[in-house]
């Protein structure tokens, strides 16, 4: 019975303890009184913030517009200037060309003589 007692009491002093916060953050912020002047005030603050978005939203639209335009025109003109052409011959045929190719730096040039010559 002791224990239900001291949560009953722990209980109490946080209430009181956010009572008194509660009290605390009113008195620091208190509620500004209505006037005439309340709704359009508000709305003019609206309007001001919606504005300010809108001017950044056209600025963004435009950029991302102007970017596309500029991707396009690069991809043209990288398309126009390299027309790839398509090889007439074989892959297996290239590359037993470029394997002669190389197998040809491996050779030194030779100077034959006829044997007549050499007698």
């Amino acid at each position: 019975m002791d224990h239900d007692k001291m949560d009953h009491d722990k209980m109490g002093s946080d209430d009181t303890r956010l009572d008194a916060l509660f009290a605390a953050y009113r008195d620091a912020c208190p509620d500004p009184e209505p006037s005439a002047n309340f709704m359009p005030l508000l709305w003019q603050k609206i309007e001001t913030r919606e504005h300010t978005s809108t001017v950044f939203g056209r600025l963004a639209r435009n950029l991302v517009t102007a970017a596309l335009a500029l991707s396009g025109i690069l991809a043209l003109a990288v398309s126009l200037s390299h027309s790839p052409t398509l090889p007439t011959e074989s892959y297996v045929e290239v590359l037993a060309e470029d394997q002669a190719r190389e197998s040809l730096d491996y050779f030194e040039p030779v100077h034959i003589e006829p044997a007549a010559d050499q007698r």
